[in-house]
This record gives C-alpha cells, structure tokens and sequence, in this order.
C-alpha cells in the first residue's frame, strides 16, 4: 500500500471519528439542556438551597431536628403560660387562622418562584425539614390541627391536645429516632418505643396540668370551662392521666391516610379526650 492511500485512509477515519465525537457532544449537550430545562420546571436542586442550619450542623441538624423540636416544645411551653395569665383560649383561634392564611400564601409563592424559595428557606430552613423546600410547610397541618380543637372542645380538652401535640409528639419522634429499631413497627415510620414515650409523656401531663394547674388557677376558669373536675366525673386523676397517656399513645401512633401528625395528633386527641371525660361523667 502506498504511502498516498494509507494517509488518505487516516485522514478519512480521523474525519469519521471526528464526526462521531461531534453527534455525541450534541447528544450531550441536548440531554443537559433538557434535564436544566426540567429540574427548573420541577423545583430547585436540595443542593441549591444551602439550608445554614444543615451547612453548620451537618447531618446531626437533619438526624434530630434540634431547633425544629425546640421549637415544638416551646409552644406548650408557651401556652401554659399564657392559660396562667387567664387569657380567652377562644381568642386565640383567629390568630391561628391568620397565620395559617399567611403561611399558606407564602407557600403557594415559594413553590412556584424558584428564587423566593431559595431566600425563604435560608431564612427559616432550621426549622424545615429537607422534604419540605418542594411541598406545603408541616407548619400548616400543625395550624389546622390547632384551630381545629380550639374551635370545637372545651378549655381544658384543648390545651391538653395542644401539650400532647407539643410534648408527646417531640419525645415519641426523639426516642423512636433513638431506640425504635430495638421495637416492632406498629404503623408506617412508627415504633413501639415511640409510642411508650408518648404514653409517658401523656400520663405526665395529665396528672401535671389537671392535678396542679387547674386546681390552683380555678380562679381564672369560669364555670363549664373545664370539662373535667374530680366531683363531676367517675374518673380519678390517675385514671384520668392512664387514659390520657393512653390517648396521647393512639393519636400518635395511627396512621390515617399519610396524613400529617400535625393535624392528626391535636385532632384525634381532642375527640378521644373529649370522649373519654364525657363517657365517665356522673
């Protein structure tokens, strides 16, 4: 072969290869566009957020949640302060819904404005979880759950689904974190460790709030505010805060249609305490 035809050869596969790496670039260069292109239409990349909490305290801020469940806790807190202060319970429901109305907005802004979204949750992603930068704020469930037991159920029926909410809630989900894998599951994402520490946290907060504060701030309870009181129910105190550890166990623990606990756990406790307290009146 001569030298002539054994260069054109080389130069025709290096034009064939050349094409090839071409048509391959393009091919490339198409599916970036188009996966750019349907990431921007989705939502913005988790990675894009860059959630300070998260970049400070790395994976123990996404494990445990710390300010998220200070903050859980921080509303009982709160309440049993102001239910000191003799403030209208009843007054509290229109600000719930305002807030609700508030943060629903936001949310139908951020989640259809990239860029609102980015700076909304650097401003309050310690309290997010990563689930929520591309859905509804759990803040919301925990809102209706809210209004809806302080529209429907007495006083005390009211504030003790909010202290379950608060308090039953945060240690069912920090020890089933903990010490769930050493319990069966007994619903989805749910422990029997969990559970118990519901049931405990509950039991505590009934004997607290009916057996100290109740009695020593009768004064600011007007009559029929309190649903239940040791001379017009069937029920002991102790029996009271069995049941109600055991109400705090079973708002927590079922699973209603993936609904948020947020809703489920002020709305089943409700009904359930409610039920209980009426059933055993004399």
């Amino acid at each position: 072969m001569s030298l002539s035809t054994s260069a054109k050869i080389n130069n025709e596969t290096n034009a064939v290869n050349s094409r090839k790496t071409e048509l391959r670039n393009n091919i490339d260069d198409n599916r970036d566009v188009t996966d750019k292109s349907t990431d921007d239409d989705i939502h913005l990349p988790v990675t894009e957020i860059h959630l300070k909490s998260h970049e400070w305290f790395g994976d123990f801020i996404t494990k445990h949640e710390i300010p998220r469940k200070v903050f859980h806790s921080s509303i009982g807190f709160i309440t049993l302060y102001l239910y000191t202060t003799g403030i209208n319970y009843k007054n509290v429901r229109k600000p719930l819904i305002i807030a609700f109305v508030n943060i629903f907005i936001l949310d139908l802004i951020r989640l259809r404005w990239p860029f609102f979204n980015k700076m909304y949750c650097r401003c309050v992603g310690a309290l997010m979880r990563k689930k929520e930068i591309h859905t509804y704020n759990g803040v919301l469930w925990y809102l209706l759950g809210l209004i809806f037991s302080f529209s429907f159920f007495s006083k005390d029926v009211t504030l003790v689904s909010l202290f379950l909410l608060s308090w039953s809630d945060t240690a069912a989900s920090t020890i089933g974190r903990r010490y769930g894998y050493l319990t069966p599951k007994i619903a989805r994402n749910k422990s029997l460790a969990g559970s118990l520490a519901a049931f405990a946290v509950g039991f505590a907060t009934c004997l607290m709030f009916y057996g100290y504060f109740v009695p020593k701030y009768a004064y600011l309870d007007s009559p029929g505010k309190i649903m239940w009181s040791a001379e017009t129910s069937r029920l002991s105190l102790i029996n009271l805060s069995w049941l109600g550890g055991l109400v705090a166990a079973l708002s927590e623990g079922i699973d209603i249609f993936n609904w948020d606990d947020n809703f489920t756990i002020p709305v089943l406790s409700s009904i359930f305490l409610h039920c209980v307290i009426y059933i055993f009146q004399k």
